[in-house]
């Protein structure tokens, strides 16, 4: 055998042996990758249920204000229901131009409840008051309570991943998390 074979043929193996630790290789990078996607889209839709958190925390609060702010009306704020959340808060009440209620409360609710629905389309709310807030002539203020709810439906959250501090009350049907805020305070 001449030295020239014997050289090729090692040089055959040589490279088929190169080319099985780039084969290696490439699986191994691309194993990498994918664990970045998934840890990426982990990431963001932690972010999103974070945000939304966030924002109803913040319109739990603002509701919270408004009935503190309109203490003589407290009691109608009692009247805002999960019934009246409806469409995506761009139309009907919610839509520009639409006529502004009299009554403050009213007008409260309207904006609360807009806020809510471009905020988290799919949240509903309630607002109890308990006791009443202030008589109408010369008096005493009767202690008063106030609790505002807001629960949605979030599809991206596994079974055990919402607020068990809570129970929907009137988000029972859901594939997914069902977050709770609530939050209550004296008047």
């Amino acid at each position: 055998m001449s030295r020239h074979s014997r050289s090729s043929r090692a040089s055959v193996a040589q490279s088929g042996f190169t080319l099985l630790e780039v084969m290696i290789a490439v699986v191994i990078l691309s194993v990498g990758l994918l664990g970045m996607a998934l840890l990426q889209s982990t990431s963001l839709r932690a972010a999103q249920t974070t945000n939304e958190r966030s924002q109803a925390t913040m319109l739990v609060y603002e509701m919270m204000d408004m009935v503190r702010t309109n203490r003589r009306q407290a009691s109608q704020y009692g009247l805002i229901r999960e019934n009246q959340f409806f469409g995506d808060g761009r139309d009907g009440a919610c839509a520009i131009g639409a006529p502004v209620p009299a009554q403050r409360w009213a007008a409260d609710r309207n904006d609360w409840v807009c806020a809510v629905r471009r905020a988290i389309p799919d949240a509903r709310g309630r607002v109890t008051v308990t006791g009443a807030v202030v008589p109408d002539g010369p008096g005493a203020a009767t202690p008063a309570t106030i609790e505002v709810r807001l629960e949605w439906c979030d599809p991206r959250g596994g079974a055990m991943s919402g607020t068990p501090e809570f129970d929907p009350l009137f988000t029972v049907d859901c594939a997914g998390t069902t977050n709770v805020i609530v939050a209550r305070s004296g008047l």
